[in-house]
């Protein structure tokens, strides 16, 4: 599938009320609009490693056998995406801690500073510790590094599928049209729900043409519940901080009840390339630009032009 460098309209941003007037339900539901408030900050964290990730990439790979072309703009949406994302987690975190520029990651907020630690650190420190030995491509953090990114997008095209099956697919979309209190934040995660989808296979397919070894091997699949379990705590723990910074009352159990359910949605030899998969992305993406996001633009343009009225 062709990729494409969309841009997030300016109304987005009015209509998203950045200020005093900023409401937190993007979707009629207290919980799950607080799950996608949290998820903005692991999406946005992910997005700068991935990028970080791709400076090595261009090192390594770049000019050889093992180039993807698809690559370089995989990384400009993800660019894009964590711009965006920035705007929405700035505004939410006003009034609390910002966040912090560490060594391998531009922006850490405190209560993603131990993923930070845990594997962004060490596997960076990794790939610098390998590169000054002489190691490229056969460097175990390098990768590490591309494994690591490719579970990520897998996990995130999987999210992308429950978004929109759940928020937009077979009518939903006129509903939240009436009934979202944030039409904004629903735009943002629409549109990069429909990137991730369309960049999907990329990941994962510049991990198995390097090291000649699928990424979801009967292996790996042992460890994907483990992976899912690790997500999902991070999405709980963000949930958490947005819910706090918003002054509103949440219980753990409440929020991993709206949490996806990524179990069971990943088999052996997955690669986002089977005819099946492909066609669901490609109907989702093709309706997001031609159908749902024109609909949810004009929305958002008739409703600033009733707010200035």
């Amino acid at each position: 599938m062709e990729l494409k460098l969309r841009t997030v309209p300016k109304e987005v941003f009015t209509v998203m009320s950045l200020n005093e007037n900023f409401k937190h339900l993007w979707v009629p539901d207290n919980v799950l609009s607080l799950v996608g408030l949290g998820t903005s900050y692991l999406l946005e964290f992910f997005e700068f490693y991935g990028e970080k990730i791709s400076v090595y990439y261009d090192k390594f790979i770049k000019n050889t056998e093992y180039d993807d072309e698809r690559f370089p703009i995989f990384i400009s949406q993800e660019k894009r995406h964590a711009a965006a994302h920035k705007n929405l987690n700035v505004f939410i975190a006003k009034n609390y801690s910002q966040p912090s520029r560490e060594k391998y990651h531009p922006r850490v907020y405190d209560f993603m500073y131990v993923a930070y630690k845990e594997f962004v650190e060490p596997i960076v420190a990794g790939i610098e510790k390998d590169e000054q030995a002489g190691k490229t491509i056969d460097s175990l953090s390098f990768k590490e590094a591309l494994k690591t990114v490719a579970i990520f997008e897998t996990q995130v095209c999987m999210a992308s599928f429950s978004f929109y099956e759940n928020v937009l697919a077979n009518g939903k979309l006129e509903y939240m049209l009436d009934t979202s209190e944030n039409l904004g934040v629903l735009y943002l995660l629409a549109y990069h729900y429909a990137e991730e989808m369309e960049h999907c296979s990329v990941s994962i397919e510049a991990y198995e043409t390097i090291y000649k070894e699928q990424l979801w091997s009967k292996e790996q699949l042992k460890q994907y519940d483990k992976e899912v379990d690790i997500l999902l705590h991070r999405i709980t723990v963000a949930t958490l901080y947005v819910a706090r910074m918003l002054n509103i009352d949440v219980t753990v159990e409440q929020i991993q009840s709206r949490l996806p359910n990524y179990r069971g949605l990943v088999s052996e030899g997955f690669n986002a390339k089977e005819p099946k998969i492909v066609e669901k992305i490609s109907n989702f993406v093709q309706s997001w630009d031609n159908e749902w996001e024109p609909m949810l633009l004009a929305k958002i343009k008739e409703t600033i032009r009733r707010s200035e009225a």
